[in-house]
């Protein structure tokens, strides 16, 4: 019988994926500083790939995760997430999960960007993220408390190892959760952009709690932009799921002309980094970009979410021609784990998003987020089982005078034009160097956290996450998935194969991954 205590951070699909994993043996804390209804994984659209036909296999979704991650992917990470992700997939199916399926009763699989095969299975058409949320915290056990409101400010870490996590709650109340393990399962950083499909709490809160504690942040400057926002007058009201134009949608200028033909073999389902640089390519020389779904018979029915956003955006969907722009989707890197979700700080562990396991590589393969989410929560919640608490615990309380954050004098939407202006889809020296100026030079001030409040920790978050990107987008000297040097267009496997730009307390290095070094997967 455990009497280990277990605080998560974060309540998106990961989080909820490994809370629901642990024993009731287990107190599991998930603190979440909004709703448990307000995460990314509420906001997905996409579904979850797995092989589950005959005709597929677990070989060719790998090959095609290879393939989109540009020859950055770490290989066995590939290969066991999607045997183990088909298998929980499999469970699902056995759950009773609502997965779509076609008249006849047979689940119905749609086909994404860069996979060779139609394996994507969604729930409730566009909203696969939001059932998939609803049915993981149906499965949850008692020992699950739920903690909503209340923000991580700060891990503990004692003798070593993380101890706990400093949290504030609406009331500005400060409290330590002391744990034997922590999860953080925060998500990205979609909100560095001012065009992104992220919930508006995502702001880099578990990044920044790792930096601060210590451990490995990996791969920051690979940055997914999703080609098809649904974007008018400098709004972007959400995606427009890849699905769309898996079911036969296509992008088209102002004159009917269609973007992809001619730029890479799958057309309109290339890589999401190729088809974004397309569209950002049109925008930069004036033209709008459509998406056309005129063809998609009864689209308001297999795409609700999708109509609700044309809806509130005022765009009538009846004229088949979708306003979209690229915007910041999805962070490839972030904490380094290994296969288990272990950051390099004992008893820390990082799963979702908010972790950089090598699955992905330097660009995402659609729908594999989900599945990220399923395998690695799972896995974490295993790996925790069989380890003990360590070593113990100083007597010594920590204080809180010793707990500041430092929070620019600018304001968040100063930081996204920057971050978009210069450290977005096409990047150079030049402009990575004005906006690591303009950090350099941009006074600050350190608040202690009894006084900070939520917007200004978020700031501090994401203030210090956008220097670290910066930093790494300026060091890496190649184009490589979700990073283009329009100065360096080409990638440099000479150079750079199986590199790796690693930030840890305060430094800067370049590391050698083996496991990466053998793929030869990728795409020109």
């Amino acid at each position: 019988m455990s009497s280990q205590t277990i605080v998560v951070v974060g309540a998106g699909a990961a989080a909820l994926s490994f809370a629901a994993a642990m024993p009731p043996s287990y107190e599991v804390i998930v603190i979440t500083k909004s709703s448990v209804h307000d995460s990314n994984s509420m906001l997905a659209q996409g579904g979850i790939a797995a092989s589950v036909l005959p005709q597929d296999s677990t070989a060719a979704h790998a090959e095609d995760t290879l393939y989109a991650g540009g020859g950055h992917n770490h290989i066995e990470t590939v290969n066991d997430a999607i045997v183990d992700g088909r298998r929980f997939v499999m469970e699902l199916i056995s759950q009773a999960f609502p997965f779509d399926k076609d008249p006849n009763g047979r689940l119905q699989l749609g086909r994404e960007g860069a996979h060779s095969a139609s394996r994507i299975l969604h729930a409730g058409g566009d909203a696969t993220g939001r059932m998939l949320v609803r049915h993981l915290i149906s499965r949850l056990h008692s020992n699950v408390i739920l903690k909503e409101y209340e923000a991580a400010c700060e891990l503990w870490i004692d003798n070593g190892r993380c101890a706990g996590v400093w949290t504030k709650d609406q009331a500005g109340s400060v409290r330590l959760r002391k744990a034997d393990h922590v999860v953080l399962a925060a998500g990205g950083c979609g909100n560095l952009f001012q065009l992104h499909t992220n919930n508006r709490s995502v702001t880099s809160d578990g990044l920044s709690l790792a930096y601060r504690a210590g451990a490995c942040l990996t791969d920051l400057e690979f940055v997914q932009f999703h080609p098809t926002l649904l974007a008018k007058n400098g709004r972007a009201y959400g995606l427009v799921s890849e699905a769309v134009r898996g079911e036969g949608a296509v992008l088209i200028d102002e004159n009917g002309h269609r973007i992809m033909e001619g730029v890479h073999p799958l057309k309109d389902l290339a890589p999401r980094d190729i088809v974004a640089r397309a569209i950002h390519d049109y925008q930069k020389q004036g033209s709008r970009v459509f998406l056309d779904i005129s063809e998609i018979p009864d689209f308001h029915q297999r795409f609700p979410t999708v109509t609700t956003l044309c809806d509130q955006a005022g765009i009538s969907i009846e004229e088949g021609r979708l306003p979209v722009s690229p915007g910041m989707h999805f962070l490839m890197g972030g904490i380094s784990v290994n296969r288990w979700g272990e950051t390099s700080v004992p008893h820390l562990y990082a799963i979702g998003e908010a972790a950089c396991t090598g699955f992905h590589g330097a660009n995402r393969l659609a729908s594999n987020s989900l599945l990220e989410c399923l395998v690695f929560g799972k896995r974490a919640a295993e790996r925790i089982q069989t380890e003990t608490t360590g070593t113990s615990l100083s007597a010594k309380r920590p204080s809180l005078k010793e707990i500041a954050f430092a929070v620019p004098e600018c304001s968040l939407e100063d930081i996204r034009k920057n971050m978009t202006d210069h450290v977005s889809i096409i990047r150079t020296a030049d402009e990575l160097k004005k906006v690591k100026k303009w950090f350099e030079e941009m006074p600050v001030q350190m608040i202690n956290v009894k006084e900070i409040t939520k917007e200004a920790l978020e700031l501090a978050h994401l203030w210090q996450t956008a220097r670290l990107m910066t930093d790494s987008a300026l060091l890496r000297t190649e184009s490589r998935g979700g990073h283009f040097r329009s100065d360096f267009p080409f990638r440099d496997d000479a150079g750079w194969k199986g590199k790796q730009i690693v930030h840890s307390k305060g430094s800067i290095t370049i590391r050698q991954n083996e496991g990466i070094v053998n793929n030869a997967a990728a795409h020109a």
